[in-house]
């Protein structure tokens, strides 16, 4: 049975099939295409069909329906071009880009990372999930809105069977260079070559985290901590982590150095090989802290890959590692999955996630506060509304560091900077504290390139929590490329960070107070922030600005006297 759909749609989509009738063909419209027509907009909106010519969506629609006919071997196919009336039948302002594959999990959201990361606009996108016929060849024998009974046939033989297919289009910025067309195909298909491989690997890889969570329990490595990390295993198991990638390595050790070498044949999902347009996974040479950190007991390791998400969501990804042991204790190994944290993951208290709970007791026990008092509240809140990723990531140690700085700032409002370097030195991670009335925009931007250009980094991405309390809360995550900088004046860099999200009367207060008592400087500041225009405060600097202040105080005094002064800029 059909879903319903507004009647205003209904009679939107009978204008375009109407449409496609006058379309000239070397044959009339069959009731299959017409079919199709209805089911491939089923599902669009009426802004989206009422704001475009019936004609034009008919014509792209036909020509998604001519491409897709023939898909031998389910190959996905794609589709990218910018169509002319003279060449295609139909123009438009924009690019088109038409997909057929068969349906799977985070396809829409995938292609979409594609555009985004390219910087592309998507104007519209057409997505119907529909149960296709196609006989063993690959050719269309009939289609029709998936779940609303079978596909349509035109007498064909040797039919696979109804399968549900996603035919998706997507309308982009127009794309003038024939190469970047040729990019854009090319890398939908890289995308779709991804999600097929999650999805396929999906069960496989909940059984390889099933298997390593037992193994675990017999494990020659320290109880707590095996039991701990066993815990976060199957929590992630009961649909808490997206998997997307899975592969074994060995830990090689050597006189001056040790070797992750990756078991190739153990790849699943996007972790796969081999795979197209993809190098082979190469060893990775352990020296110094990391070879100290890879031959470490601690069973666990979780933290950011140093690639970005092709599936779902384009973030880093997620990498939880779990490390194998000989009979005596010693570090064999690595499983390694990569992925991402499902949503529940941020909106959980920490308390219920297996490994945070630990963590966050042993901080708040660190403290040794009462559990009634005030600063035991702050602690606590402080650890509720900490970064999911810096609880997972941050020793106990750097916890109790950054939650004692944040307790004592007691919603003074003030700029405070925490920084901490990842384990594997391939990022920062930075808390940024700033009063909730300067921050804008802009001042996360200059923020941002402050801690890029200080800290080395080739990317950063931010997020900020606004809330009820006095200071936004700025997450910056600065991308290195190893090795670490030696040492950070992290001082000097809390002021860079105070004078960018300093606003001018801050500034001219700060001069101000310098030069008279505070009571005096704080009603000044009031007055002539408010008074002096901003594009006044845009050109003068508050150091500057205080001969102004002082001729204007100064005609307070003498009304009418005359007073002219020259100067150079």
């Amino acid at each position: 049975m059909t879903p319903q759909i507004p009647a205003v749609r209904r009679r939107l989509i009978e204008r375009i099939v109407s449409a496609a009738r006058r379309i000239p063909s070397r044959r009339r419209l069959s009731a299959r295409s017409e079919g199709f027509l209805r089911a491939y907009y089923h599902g669009v909106a009426e802004e989206d069909l009422a704001g475009r010519d019936a004609r034009d969506l008919a014509a792209v629609a036909l020509e998604h329906l001519r491409f897709g006919h023939l898909r031998p071997r389910q190959r996905p196919l794609v589709r990218v071009f910018s169509p002319s009336a003279r060449r295609d039948g139909f123009g438009s302002p924009h690019t088109m880009v038409l997909v057929v594959a068969t349906d799977m999990p985070f396809l829409v959201d995938s292609l979409g990372i594609v555009f985004s990361q390219a910087s592309i606009g998507v104007h519209l996108i057409v997505h119907p999930v529909l149960a296709v016929e196609r006989n063993r060849a690959g050719a269309l024998i009939g289609a029709s809105l998936a779940g609303s009974g079978p596909a349509g046939t035109d007498g064909a033989h040797g039919a696979r069977g109804n399968r549900p297919e996603s035919w998706q289009l997507f309308e982009i910025d127009r794309q003038l260079d024939p190469q970047r067309l040729v990019d854009l195909e090319r890398r939908l298909l890289a995308t779709l070559a991804d999600v097929r491989a999650a999805v396929m690997d999906w069960q496989a890889m909940r059984e390889r985290i099933r298997d390593i969570a037992a193994e675990l329990g017999r494990a020659a490595a320290p109880r707590r901590e095996a039991r701990q990390a066993q815990s976060l295993l199957e929590w992630m198991d009961d649909n808490h982590f997206t998997f997307l990638g899975y592969r074994r390595y060995r830990l090689r050790r050597g006189r001056d150095r040790d070797t992750l070498v990756p078991a190739r044949a153990s790849g699943l999902g996007i972790l796969r090989v081999p795979r197209p347009g993809v190098p082979p996974p190469a060893p990775t040479a352990l020296r110094g802290e990391l070879r100290k950190r890879a031959r470490a007991p601690h069973p666990l390791i979780v933290t950011k890959a140093n690639s970005i998400a092709t599936v779902h969501r384009a973030v880093y990804l997620d990498y939880v590692g779990i490390k194998t042991f000989d009979a005596s204790g010693n570090v064999t190994g690595e499983h390694r999955f990569l992925g991402l944290w499902t949503s529940s993951v941020y909106e959980r208290s920490p308390r219920e996630i297996p490994v945070l709970d630990g963590k966050v007791a042993e901080v708040i026990r660190r403290f040794g506060l009462a559990g009634d008092s005030h600063d035991a509240k702050a602690v606590q809140h402080a650890l509720e509304t900490f970064p999911r990723d810096e609880l997972f990531q941050a020793t106990v140690p750097e916890l109790v560091h950054v939650v004692r700085g944040v307790v004592n700032l007691y919603e003074r409002a003030l700029v405070r900077l925490f920084v901490r370097r990842d384990a594997f030195e391939r990022f920062y991670s930075c808390l940024v504290y700033v009063p909730r009335d300067h921050y804008s925009t802009a001042v996360r931007g200059r923020i941002e390139s402050i801690l890029r250009t200080e800290l080395g980094g080739r990317d950063v991405e931010s997020q900020v929590q606004l809330s009820e309390s006095t200071l936004a809360r700025l997450h910056v995550v600065v991308r290195t490329d190893p090795p670490a900088r030696p040492s950070i004046d992290a001082a000097r860099l809390e002021r860079e960070v105070a004078h960018a999200a300093s606003t001018w009367a801050d500034r001219l207060h700060a001069e101000l107070v310098e030069r008279m008592d505070e009571a005096a400087a704080l009603a000044a500041t009031k007055r002539y922030a408010a008074m002096l225009p901003t594009a006044y405060q845009d050109d003068v600097a508050p150091q500057s600005a205080l001969a102004d202040i002082a001729e204007l105080e100064a005609l307070e005094q003498s009304p009418t006297q005359v007073r002219v002064g020259l100067h150079r800029p």
